[in-house]
């Protein structure tokens, strides 16, 4: 069993170091990581944007302290630490909920890997507060399963954790959806339901434990609760975007599911979990992680049975895993990801040897990294903060200057704009060209970027080329002091 393990640590490490890029709300968290563990600061207001915002509930604040630590004390190799060590523990309590099923077939090494793998697929940048949510989602079913399985007290670890959880992301409410589904189930077959709904009892008020209060209570329900429509990553896994990009994992969940129901007598608590975490990660895909967990660790058994030919491959898949991950050190896990095809390291740059400040409207996504790398000399229009800190009249507007609508001149009326840095892909892109009010200074790799024509410059610096500059460069800023 110890080699069992060995070998799913190298794989995880593996898989992370397959990652190509950083997830863009990273440097989000970064900032007010830093601020925290530095200055002791934690924003109830936004500081980064020149658009109105609401106050500021970070329910991923906890997330941005150990982001930054890691980065701090390990460098960007701690950042893959990190994510190995997340998904790791979240294996570990699959398989721990896996061995408390009936007649539990032994650990499949093979199993655990398609798991991971598909797992990894749905998150494929470093590294994203969800993580956590996954981890403890795993925690609370091998917690949960146990209690109702074998009886004891485990079950009480759930309050302390959700304090833990709630400070950590915002998906705390998914554990606490499944102590409720736990405890749906025993009442529905009439079994000790007690604990269950004590654990719930006592959990539920235990939110209000964090930075913000009881105000932090409205927002996580409403942030639970929003639409999102905008949000490709909260569509449905059939969105003709997401098909062909999640149809396997879809597939997986569907399947245990399915199988499932083949058996003489129904578990009801099992069948609950199954149905409502596949309902919600094919209406969202970014909930389909916690599809893949639920399913893995309550439908083992049914998946052995289905696929037993595959038993005879799982003594092959130690050596593969090995010999694979002799192949980390190629993908530099020392070393910072930095990629043209992603983030604006050119553009950033060219703003920065050209000493061009303003406020400056960036794509969405974008708007961290920018943030990270030019506050206090550019603040910028909104980022992926999008519930936590924007109002839906901003957001609505910067997608019509991003679609080149008629109104698209709008959001440069209504607030004061000096640098534009839209994507060249986008349908703004060739209007503002041709517009008489704005300039291209400066075409990148990913964006272009305009100024007014007042603000013109005799002449600019050009950025380096030089990849191993912006690599080194990749989480240097400048210290940053409030305005």
């Amino acid at each position: 069993m110890k080699n069992f393990y060995i070998t799913l640590a190298v794989l995880c490490v593996f898989l992370v170091c397959l990652s190509t890029n950083y997830d863009y709300d990273l440097f989000a968290r970064l900032i007010v990581g830093e601020r925290f563990v530095e200055n002791g600061i934690l924003p109830f207001k936004d500081f980064l944007s020149y658009t109105p915002t609401h106050p500021w509930y970070d329910h991923e604040w906890g997330s941005g302290v150990v982001f930054y630590t890691a980065l701090k004390y390990f460098g960007v190799f701690g950042l893959i630490l990190l994510q190995s060590v997340l998904m790791f523990g979240t294996a570990f309590f699959v398989i721990k909920t896996q061995k408390l099923q009936k007649h539990a077939f032994p650990t499949s090494v093979l199993f655990m890997t398609v798991f991971l793998v598909l797992v990894k697929h749905l998150n494929s940048e470093l590294v994203r507060c969800q993580l956590f949510s996954f981890f403890f989602f795993a925690l609370f079913l091998y917690v949960l399963e146990r209690t109702r399985k074998q009886g004891g007290n485990l079950v009480w670890i759930i309050p302390p954790v959700v304090v833990l959880w709630n400070n950590l992301h915002g998906g705390v409410v998914s554990g606490l959806g499944l102590v409720f589904m736990y405890l749906a189930g025993a009442v529905l077959e009439r079994k000790p339901w007690k604990k269950f709904f004590g654990v719930l009892a006592l959990s539920t008020p235990l939110l209000v434990i964090n930075p913000y209060g009881v105000k932090y209570l409205n927002f996580l329900f409403s942030a639970a609760t929003m639409h999102r429509k905008y949000i490709p990553e909260w569509w449905p896994f059939y969105a003709k975007r997401h098909i062909l990009y999640y149809i396997l994992p879809s597939i997986y969940g569907i399947l245990g599911t399915g199988l499932s129901f083949k058996t003489k007598k129904i578990d009801i608590t099992k069948t609950i979990v199954l149905l409502v975490t596949l309902y919600m990660g094919l209406a969202h895909v970014k909930l389909l992680s916690l599809t893949l967990i639920a399913t893995a660790a309550l439908c083992y058994n049914e998946f052995v049975k289905l696929f037993s030919y595959f038993k005879r491959f799982e003594k092959y898949v130690y050596p593969v895993i090995i010999i694979t991950a002799l192949s980390i050190p190629l993908f530099s896990p020392l070393v910072p990801r930095a990629d043209f095809s992603k983030y604006p390291l050119k553009e950033v740059e060219f703003l920065e040897i050209n000493n061009i400040k303003g406020n400056l409207l960036v794509p969405f996504g974008l708007g961290s990294y920018v943030s990270y790398k030019r506050f206090p000399d550019n603040l910028i229009y909104m980022d992926g903060r999008y519930e936590e800190v924007y109002n839906d009249k901003e957001f609505l507007q910067l997608r019509d200057y991003e679609l080149g609508e008629p109104n698209w001149d709008g959001i440069v009326k209504d607030y004061p704009t000096e640098i534009l840095m839209p994507y060249k892909h986008l349908e703004i892109y060739p209007i503002l060209k041709s517009d008489s009010n704005w300039s291209l200074i400066y075409e990148g790799n990913l964006c272009g970027i305009f100024v007014k024509k007042e603000a013109l410059k005799e002449s600019y610096k050009e950025p380096t080329k030089d990849i191993m500059y912006y690599r080194k460069n990749m989480f240097e800023h400048k210290n940053w002091e409030e305005k």
